[in-house]
């Protein structure tokens, strides 16, 4: 059954979407005057949650053969890349990242050899080589990593106009800002998505075993021909049970990330869990940027909260234990680095590893709890909620409900 909508005017024919992506449409964004090798760039709608996202393809580079204080520089410019959505009455409301990774083969390098080597039966090198290939093939994984800006409509100034057309506008203009910031941080931005190549990215999530040899381009030949493939990338049915969703050929299991490293941790900490070869799997950070008035509304509610209670604990004749004492400590440390002109943002991780049978899954989870684990990551699993936390592993607007409290 088709997944997506072609246009914003076909919202209205009646597109049969699983339960999980029910309200979501696909739409061409049109052109952008700052990025001319784009034709376009493809928008997802939520209608149920009145957003707009658009994702953009980012390569970081060889971040773990870095020395350490390149590192720590690194992830200090992406810091600040994030902390720039942290200002007041600003119309982005989420930045998602989804870090995907699958076995890739040595095709490439296979056929590389085939062409341009020597003959592997009076060459010994090139037998050496052919060896070591087919040592590395299980070993070799290939990693995607989108990042996706998400518009909340209700957010946006609108002059004059259709409130959609404003928040297209919009997003399109925090895209510009988002690569420009990127690209100064020293990474590598591909153009944003069009309509059809964000179509086979949720389809490829969504079904990661359609397309054999990893991350590879697995267009059909009506997308090759040019034809309209925004409608085609849907799933045909989906079944989630208590351990998994199964969405056409692929089971999926989603964790939650419970707890974070405690203790400091270098900035390669991640590296057991993002360079594990042990099939396919997600990892989506969900941040949400928090306006600086509203960090300080929350750092004093806090405080507030937490002096009450410690009043009433020694009025009882209560000790304070070293849990009390240390969220005092992280208030006071949050409110030190709000007012030294940091910003804050809200942030949860899941990781959804993906197999095309129960049994694989089962292993490759398996593997993927230990690393996490080595990483220093609790990670629960969403017992019969996969589904939704599939949709938390894609590069679009829905996952985690929206916070509104001050």
């Amino acid at each position: 059954m088709p997944l997506l909508t072609g246009t914003a005017a076909d919202a209205g024919r009646g597109v049969n979407l699983p339960p999980f992506l029910r309200g979501l449409e696909l739409i061409d964004g049109g052109p952008l005057a700052w990025c001319p090798t784009s034709g376009g760039f493809g928008v997802v709608r939520d209608r149920q949650g009145d957003t707009l996202s658009a994702t953009v393809a980012v390569h970081g580079g060889a971040f773990a053969l870095l020395e350490r204080g390149d590192q720590e520089r690194a992830l200090a410019r992406w810091g600040d890349v994030l902390a720039a959505f942290c200002g007041e009455r600003r119309p982005v409301s989420r930045v998602r990242i989804t870090e995907h990774a699958a076995p890739s083969g040595v095709g490439d390098h296979e056929r590389f050899v085939d062409e341009n080597g020597a003959d592997p039966v009076t060459s010994a090198p090139r037998r050496v080589y052919d060896e070591l290939l087919a040592a590395a093939g299980p070993l070799a994984v290939a990693h995607e990593v989108l990042v996706t800006l998400t518009v909340d409509q209700r957010r946006v100034r609108v002059r004059r106009g259709p409130t959609l057309v404003a928040a297209i506008e919009a997003l399109g203009e925090e895209l510009r800002l988002l690569t420009s910031r990127l690209e100064g941080a020293g990474m590598n931005v591909g153009a944003p998505l069009s309509a059809p190549a964000l179509a086979r990215a949720l389809r490829g999530r969504l079904d990661p075993t359609r397309a054999a040899g990893g991350l590879r381009d697995s267009r059909s030949l009506a997308d090759l021909a040019g034809l309209d493939i925004t409608r085609r990338y849907g799933p045909m049915a989906t079944e989630n049970t208590w351990t998994d969703v199964r969405v056409d050929g692929t089971y999926h299991r989603t964790y939650w990330v419970a707890e974070w490293p405690r203790l400091e941790v270098g900035p390669s900490w991640l590296e057991p869990l993002l360079l594990h070869p042990g099939g396919t799997r997600t990892f989506s950070v969900h941040y949400e940027p928090v306006a600086p008035t509203r960090s300080q509304r929350r750092i004093d509610r806090d405080t507030t909260r937490l002096a009450a209670d410690e009043e009433q604990r020694s009025r009882a004749g209560f000790r304070i234990g070293a849990r009390h004492r240390r969220a005092e400590a992280a208030v006071l440390e949050r409110e030190t680095e709000l007012v030294a002109g940091y910003a804050e943002l809200e942030f949860a991780g899941f990781l959804t590893v993906s197999a095309p049978d129960q049994d694989t899954l089962d292993r490759s989870c398996a593997e993927y709890e230990q690393a996490a684990g080595q990483a220093g990551l609790e990670v629960r699993a969403l017992d019969a909620r996969h589904d939704l936390g599939l949709v938390c592993s894609l590069p679009v607007a829905r996952g985690v409900a929206q916070r509104w409290n001050g």
